[in-house]
């Protein structure tokens, strides 16, 4: 995965937009707070808007900070500045997308209760759409961000950089040498935007939006897919894969719907896509990392071996807070037979039964507003965006986690000790 230029870019590019997701999360969390008296009290002075508005600045415009961060990122890991590639792909991404919106004038009538209006004429509108900027538009900005490093690249390797006097100033020369080259990089996005104008998609995100990812999407939304996403992702794993050859593929697709989730919720609609956010809360980096192996910890708390009694000092801690590469390399898991059946049956585990609590519990709606850091605990995480009922869900997910981990770490651990007590003999 680290050796694929793609690949690494693309892991790369999202993992940077974290500090925007999880900002705004924060803003969000106290924006839509579940306490009655504080929502009213922020409809009432007119504060919800202006929280919602931390969603218009963040999540939908997500696609336009991966395609500065894909070209910024790809380039700069072939030791080049990425800056300005980083620029050249957002204005590129910019400049595919629609700018003018056909919006209905409206003749209001007065003269009878409820008031009705009329549409008197349609009025053209300068505006970048959300629907472009946002989870729809992820696709076009990986294409733009890949596009984009790979042209600045191969023009700048034929010399076509403006070369300026030694006495000009580095900043000055820097900024004036890629003139000729974003042109020529402008140029070639302004063609596809005015060869796409006279199809019947009219622009590229229509195009890709709806041939690619929309049928993605509804692949993705439901909880079969995501329980197949990170059983896939596991079993990857096992194998010395890293997962993010899985989550590559899928991340721009999973915000997309995720982004959905936000907007719908923030708007007071019902959260379209429910169910594959329920068991995505309980089977991605849940339970204490890839794989989800609180229960192997919680097994671990009464070893017999002295090795694995080290080892649970050493990665306890950091498992709490789903982070388990200590666990995964120390002891081992990766391509441990032992451990085969627990790391890849996890997911269908954990995933089925929370998809089935929650029908269960009639959960209708979760705080899709918020995107916590991964590595809150997964308890914390569950009580936090889903209240009482996702808390329900996390604690028998967690049983059930600990009563698959633990017949499997018994037979390591019981074969490490007869091995420890083998060697104390000799």
């Amino acid at each position: 995965m680290s050796q694929n230029k793609f690949f690494s870019a693309l892991a790369e590019a999202f993992m940077r937009t974290t500090p925007i997701t999880l900002g705004a999360s924060f803003l969000m969390l106290l924006g839509n707070f579940p306490i009655p008296p504080w929502l009213i009290w922020l409809n009432e002075t007119g504060l919800s808007a202006h929280f919602a508005a931390v969603v218009g600045a963040s999540f939908n415009v997500l696609a336009l900070f991966v395609a500065f961060n894909f070209a910024y990122v790809y380039v700069k890991n072939q030791n080049e500045n990425g800056l300005t590639p980083g620029l050249l792909s957002a204005v590129s991404f910019l400049l595919l997308a629609p700018q003018i919106i056909q919006v209905p004038a409206l003749e209001s009538a007065v003269t009878e209760f409820p008031a009705t209006a009329t549409v008197t004429a349609v009025n053209s509108v300068e505006a970048f759409q959300t629907a472009q900027l946002g989870g729809p538009g992820l696709i076009v900005a990986i294409f733009v961000g890949y596009l984009t490093s790979v042209l600045y690249l191969a023009l700048k390797k034929r010399n076509l950089m403006i070369k300026l006097p030694a006495t000009v100033p580095p900043n000055v020369s820097e900024s004036l040498s890629p003139t000729f080259v974003a042109g020529l990089i402008f140029a070639f996005f302004f063609v596809i935007r005015v060869g796409l104008a006279y199809t019947p998609f009219g622009n590229i995100f229509n195009l890709i939006y709806g041939v690619l990812q929309a049928p993605l999407e509804s692949l993705t939304a439901s909880p079969i897919s995501i329980i197949f996403i990170y059983t896939l992702a596991n079993l990857f794993w096992f194998f010395g894969i890293h997962p993010n050859v899985v989550y590559g593929i899928v991340t721009p697709i999973l915000m997309a719907n995720f982004t959905a989730n936000t907007n719908a919720y923030i708007n007071g609609e019902a959260v379209p896509h429910l169910m594959m956010a329920v068991v995505y809360v309980f089977t991605s980096n849940a339970l204490g990392g890839q794989g989800g192996t609180y229960g192997l910890i919680i097994s671990m708390f009464r070893s017999r071996s002295a090795r694995y009694k080290e080892l649970f000092k050493l990665s306890a801690a950091p498992s709490l807070f789903n982070i388990n590469e200590p666990l995964v390399f120390g002891m081992p898991i990766m391509l441990n037979p032992i451990f085969f059946f627990p790391m890849v049956l996890g997911p269908i585990i954990q995933g089925g039964i929370a998809w089935g609590l929650a029908a269960l519990l009639n959960i209708q709606t979760y705080n899709a507003a918020l995107q916590l850091p991964w590595t809150m605990p997964t308890p914390i995480t569950a009580a936090i965006v889903g209240g009482w009922k996702f808390l329900v869900i996390a604690l028998v997910v967690l049983v059930a986690n600990f009563a698959l981990w633990y017949p499997f770490f018994k037979v390591a651990d019981n074969k490490e000790y007869q091995n420890e007590q083998a060697a104390g003999q000799a």
